[in-house]
């Protein structure tokens, strides 16, 4: 039930459905009644949040602190005995399947970052965790895929290891755990920088300690002009931002962190 209602409090904080939901009401307004301080309210409304979702030194500066507020590993890779490596790099499962290719997302650098590791220490163990997010999975699950991915890229299978049941952070965390703790060594910790806090701190929970090996950055490190405007790059920054606050909160009064 919890992955069920996660799924709609997800939905609900897209920021472009926030937008579409209020115009939609500003249409039903305009069409349909004649109240117009309600129309001017909703209209002066909409603009604010267009604004607000645009201006993106703000999202900027708000994703760069999630960003950054865990440090990369300084920890010898050619040291690690293994990395974990977190699903969300695939979105296309059934056009994958029906293609026969392993079709990315703008997260693959999870996938990249493991193999630039494993270039240096070829006896690394990969263990990738993740089946589907998504209510009613078809097609390739995402073990399926990067399993292809990394055979074809020259990973020997022994250094392979899939987890293939979870749905979200924290089944990731829990069917994870235990393959961890039974190859005993020093993990790495692979997965986007804005969703490191909450997995870093999930697995610590758990008495893991992992080492951080960041990917997917989102913001860089130079000021952004205060007067930048991008309603495209804005709305991409807060789905970001809104997902992992509310989910950093939710796994905090819940235990999970």
């Amino acid at each position: 039930m919890e992955f069920y209602i996660a799924k709609v409090i997800n939905y609900l904080l897209e920021p472009l459905y926030i937008l579409s939901f209020f115009l939609i009401i500003l249409i039903f307004l305009l069409l349909f009644t004649n109240s117009k301080k309600l129309t001017i309210f909703f209209a002066k409304f909409l603009l604010i949040l267009f604004l607000f979702f645009g201006y993106t030194p703000l999202s900027n500066f708000l994703l760069n602190k999630i960003e950054d507020f865990i440090k990369p590993s300084k920890y010898p890779v050619q040291q690690l005995t293994g990395v974990i490596i977190l699903g969300g790099s695939f979105d296309f499962e059934l056009e994958s399947k029906e293609r026969n290719e392993v079709l990315l997302n703008s997260a693959a650098e999870r996938l990249t970052k493991a193999l630039e590791i494993y270039k240096k220490n070829p006896r690394l163990l990969i263990l990738f965790s993740g089946a589907s997010n998504k209510i009613r999975p078809i097609g390739w699950s995402e073990s399926d895929m990067a399993k292809k991915f990394f055979l074809e890229q020259g990973v020997r299978v022994d250094n392979l290891i899939f987890e293939n049941q979870s749905r979200n952070t924290f089944e990731n965390i829990s069917y994870s755990k235990d393959i961890i703790k039974n190859n005993k060594g020093t993990w790495g910790l692979i997965t986007s920088a804005s969703h490191m806090p909450r997995s870093y701190f999930g697995f610590k929970k758990q008495g893991l300690i992992l080492e951080p090996i960041i990917a997917d950055y989102r913001t860089g490190t130079s000021s952004i002009f205060w007067i930048n405007f991008d309603i495209k790059k804005g709305l991409e920054n807060w789905n970001i931002i809104l997902h992992e606050v509310v989910g950093i909160f939710y796994y905090k009064i819940t235990g999970k962190i």
